[in-house]
């Protein structure tokens, strides 16, 4: 499967836009993103390691509505972790 940053997100990644990755569920995705690029980790999850509520994600150009590190994975899936932007 392949993971998406955009954004923000993507100096946290060594401003790699796609990475892709081995895994079966969103959190083995995350957690294998989360090995490679340590940064990563304190920018995605909150104190409990839940994905932060500022983050989207967006699976084969489907919003997923609450997302958790069950939701399965398939070959060939696209996920895409979108940052909310804020301002004025």
């Amino acid at each position: 499967m392949m993971l998406h940053f955009s954004g923000t997100l993507q100096r946290f990644v060594g401003f790699d836009r796609v990475l892709t990755i081995p895994a079966g569920t969103l959190g083995e995705a995350l957690h294998w993103a989360e090995e490679r690029h340590p940064q990563l980790r304190q920018v995605l999850r909150d104190n409990t390691g839940r994905l932060r509520r500022t983050h989207r994600v967006v699976l084969n150009g489907e919003l997923v509505s609450a997302p958790d590190d069950e939701l399965a994975l398939q070959e060939g899936d696209m996920v895409e972790i979108l940052t909310a932007v804020a301002g004025g």
